[in-house]
């Protein structure tokens, strides 16, 4: 059925819904969530739902309207869509690969609304000036980081002119509304190349100073960065707060008078990505401002002048050298950047042979990823409870994901937009010329959708050419530009001639019919019962909102937070219900009900995501107070919410551990395998089961020790067990044995954390105590060995400086060591415990070397030397640990009770 009055107005709201939702998704962060960008999660979920729907309604509406010509772009986003799609129906698991599924889903929609429906020149310019009020908002926000740091750095200021808590979170690095460098820097990438297009539009008669300008404002904002730098050798250090003033202040009036708003955002944005320190985001930005002005020589005859020719070849190789010497420097400077990114590609590399034609399934990285994780990575975060959630370069991460099918697919949709944007950006640039009326002179006249194309097709091969060493595509912060840059590529070579305004393009579409639809007291029940159903799910998210805001809170930067989220949440809220309002009062069929309303369910799902990550923040809050029982429940909810969130099972698990109450073995070994049904591998459950184990044989053997004392006469002398204690002995050996079992399962993921080796080490003791117990001395000595090897290897780095994981070629089975005082103290005390007396001495010299202040392990030398008959060793060890600590119980025993000879000169 044809209902073009309500496809019209429901496609006059999706062009300005989908420039707002990239707008709010650009500026919006959240800091009562786990996730400061869990806001911009929801937006796109949300927000995203919407828009889809009303897609769907016009299509529902005007099936046939605009598709002919659509079809040669449209087919390689539905095969992405469809290997997406395909690619999550195998993923081994499902659960939290639906996350990364559901944004292949709403990345794709949002390239396939651009291309339908931002069909005027008048909704591309909306669209571009929302994005850039988006920039405005970050990029001064990001200055303001920038002083903040500069002015009143962290470890002199503890406040600044950055009013929010999680100022300075990555020391002088700035996020703005991004909360990483990193992905603000690909924001930054995306619109740089756009706001040089609409300066070079705004000034085609004089492109060589917007040429100049941009390269000046590349020097000027390397310069101000690094002022403090540059000025040491002139012993002007004194006068940096000065020369930063004048330098800053100056160039951006310069800028404002010669290029107004867009030469001051140019400014902002060039500033701002070289203070993210994001070496890949600059590689990204030299390439797009690079090909950007490649393409202005190739394609705009206008500025083929020879001097505008040799000027833009000048400023490309000054940047591209200007570019290598940067990042040189910078490399040098953070070279675990690149160490961490080599070894997770060889680790990338491996997986995606796993299933090399289908993939292993989107979203599968950080599931599988563990298993095949190399151990530099944990001595270059200098973490183990951390997870990898991407591979550092989107085109092996697809080539994991999806294999050769997807990856084909995935170069399919760059080829074809890349070359339908050339190819319409020739078309756009052959100019019309014509002759002036006043001056009788012949011209060329500029088409304004030419600047438009090199805009986004310079963004879009930066883009892709940053996330060569970066993921940013998968975060939705940055990911949805580079979907919505292939839509509006597209959309400008498909609506050719592109109307100037809608009432051009639907005078063009032609005139409105009278549409037959569905009796009204049928439409009026249903308008009804939308009404209902949006009205109760406005008012839930309302109040649940407002109980996640709390009260206004007093510091200023809470209190601004606070007013911002309720104007832009009711904002949103009001704007939705209005357009519901609008559209609904236009249709004259019932399915168009059905559509909106269906859009309920998956709303509600991804608020429940939402609230989710708002409950999880809580959960930690109270677990850090130790009110267990409290952050238990936020937990639970969390798990209702969204079951796939693996953070919630294993934190509860942790709980239980932490609180070791009557049944919370149970309960905490129940909240791993939760985990390990969704999440085989994630961080460090065995590890933690594997002491839940630990702290239960502790218990038994406790309570073994009880039984045994309690026993009779009559076991006693016949040196037997009672049945009791017999029972719990073997409990006890149970639990250690288990124990064991997670330790080495853990081992397998993680070969460096020195706490997995100390605490097997330390129950293969106790089990070896209970095997002599037992009068098993072999079993004993077995268990022996397995320490010592297990202290041994972990002292020796013997898996890192395996060759399988000598990646980087840097020899750690020659130079790399975990040597530590606890581990060197623990290997003298199993040596002492089988009498080798000699090897006891040399671990705990060994420890003492690491720490030399250490009393315990100067008692334990004291009383090896003791046993090998080294009397003078004994008094000196003894005055050591005098000095150390003269109050130690022991001091005073040994000095007071059993008086030493005298001390050795």
């Amino acid at each position: 059925m044809i209902d073009r009055l309500t496809a019209r107005l429901a496609s006059r709201y999706l062009s300005y819904g989908l420039a707002f939702l990239y707008f709010l998704t650009s500026i919006a962060f959240y800091l009562h969530t786990y996730d400061s960008a869990q806001v911009k999660i929801t937006i796109v979920q949300m927000l995203g739902t919407v828009l889809i729907a009303f897609w769907y309604l016009t299509l529902a509406s005007d099936w046939d309207s605009r598709w002919k010509e659509c079809w040669p772009v449209y087919l390689p986003l539905l095969a992405a869509l469809a290997s997406g799609l395909l690619s999550f129906a195998h993923a081994a698991y499902p659960g939290p690969s639906l996350d990364e599924c559901l944004r292949r889903v709403f990345y794709i929609h949002f390239a396939l609304i651009a291309l339908r429906e931002i069909n005027t020149v008048q909704r591309l310019k909306r669209l571009t000036l929302y994005i850039l009020a988006a920039t405005a908002v970050a990029t001064i926000y990001g200055f303001i980081q920038f002083i903040d740091s500069r002015f009143f750095p962290g470890s002199t200021s503890s406040s600044g002119i950055d009013p929010f808590v999680w100022r300075q979170a990555f020391g002088p690095r700035i996020f703005s509304t991004f909360g990483n460098p990193n992905f603000y820097g690909n924001f930054l990438v995306i619109l740089t190349p756009i706001i040089l297009a609409l300066l070079l539009k705004r000034h085609a008669d004089r492109p060589v100073s917007v040429l100049v300008f941009s390269i000046v404002t590349i020097g000027v904002s390397a310069l101000a960065y690094q002022l403090d730098a540059a000025l040491i050798p002139l012993h002007l250090e004194s006068w940096s707060t000065a020369i930063f003033t004048l330098l800053v202040g100056s160039f951006l009036f310069w800028a404002t008078i010669r290029f107004s708003f867009l030469g001051v955002l140019f400014y902002l944005t060039t500033e701002c990505l070289f203070v993210t320190e994001s070496k890949g985001a600059w590689i990204g930005y030299v390439a797009a401002y690079v090909l950007f002005w490649m393409l202005v020589l190739r394609y705009f005859s206008q500025f083929r002048s020879e001097n505008i020719r040799r000027a833009i070849q000048k400023a490309t190789w000054i940047t591209l050298i200007f570019a290598v010497i940067a990042v040189s420097i910078f490399s040098h400077r953070r070279v675990e950047s690149i160490r961490f990114r080599v070894c997770t590609w060889v680790s990338t590399w491996e997986m995606a042979q796993m299933h090399p034609i289908w993939g292993n399934g989107i979203g599968s990285f950080r599931i599988l990823y563990p298993a095949f994780r190399r151990p530099q990575i944990f001595h270059i975060e200098g973490k183990h409870n951390t997870e990898t959630d991407h591979a550092e370069d989107e085109y092996w991460e697809v080539l994991q994901d999806e294999g050769i099918l997807g990856f084909g697919i995935f170069l399919w949709v760059i080829s074809t937009f890349s070359l339908v944007g050339v190819r319409a950006l020739s078309r756009f640039t052959e100019g019309l010329s014509i002759r002036d009326p006043v001056t009788g002179k012949r011209k060329t006249s500029n088409d304004p959708r030419a600047f438009y194309m090199l805009a986004f097709l310079a963004a879009f091969w930066g883009m892709l050419m940053h996330n060569f060493m970066d993921v940013s595509l998968r975060f939705v912060s940055s990911g949805i530009f580079l979907w919505l840059l292939a839509g509006l590529i597209g959309a400008l070579a498909i609506h050719d001639p592109m109307a100037e305004t809608d009432a051009q393009f639907d005078a063009r579409d032609g005139a409105l019919d009278a549409v037959e639809g569905h009796p009204p007291g049928l439409l009026v029940v249903a308008s009804a019962v939308t009404a209902v159903l949006f009205g109760f799910f406005a008012y839930t998210i309302l109040r649940q909102f407002n109980d996640v805001q709390g009260p206004l809170p007093d510091p200023f930067g809470e209190a601004l937070l606070w007013v911002i989220s309720w104007v832009a949440f009711l904002g949103t809220v009001l704007a939705v219900i209005w357009v519901l309002y609008k559209v609904c009062r236009s249709l004259r069929h019932v399915y168009g009900f059905i559509i909106l309303c269906a859009m309920i369910v998956p709303l509600n799902i991804f608020w429940g995501y939402f609230m989710a990550d708002a409950f999880h923040n809580r959960g930690i809050y109270f677990s850090k107070q130790q009110n267990w029982q409290s952050a238990l429940e936020n937990y639970n909810k969390v798990a209702a919410l969204n079951p796939n969130y693996i953070m919630a099972y294993y934190f509860m698990g942790n709980v239980y551990t932490d609180r070791w109450q009557p049944g919370d073995i149970d309960l905490a070994m129940k909240e791993y395998k939760r985990v390990w049904a969704i999440a085989p591998n994630y961080v460090q459950t065995h590890h933690q089961a594997g002491l839940v184990y630990l702290k239960k044989g502790q218990d038994d053997r406790r309570l073994f020790e009880q039984l045994r004392n309690q026993e009779n006469e009559s076991y006693r002398s016949a040196g037997r067990l009672s049945p009791e204690a017999t029972q719990a002995l073997l409990q006890t050996q149970s639990d250690w044995d288990e124990a064991l079992m997670y330790f080495h399962k853990y081992h397998g993921l993680d070969p460096v954390f020195e706490p997995n080796y100390t605490r097997a080490g330390w129950v293969h003791m106790q089990l070896a105590d209970l095997a002599k117990m037992q009068g098993k001395p072999a079993e004993a000595e077995q268990h022996y060995d397995a320490a010592e090897s297990l202290y041994k290897e972990s002292l020796n780095a013997t898996v890192c400086g395996a060759p399988e994981n000598d990646v980087l070629d840097e020899h750690w089975s020659r130079n790399h060591r975990h040597f530590s005082a606890e581990m060197f103290e623990n290997l003298g005390n199993v040596r002492y415990v089988r009498g080798n007396l000699e090897g006891a001495v040399k671990a705990y010299r060994m420890s003492l070397w690491q720490d030399p202040s250490n009393v315990r392990v100067l008692k334990n030398l004291a009383s090896v030397y003791g046993r090998q008959g080294r009397q003078q060793d004994v008094i000196k060890t003894w005055y050591q640990i005098r000095t150390l600590a003269p109050q130690d119980p022991d001091v005073q025993r040994v000095f007071h009770a059993n008086l030493p000879p005298a001390r050795p000169s």
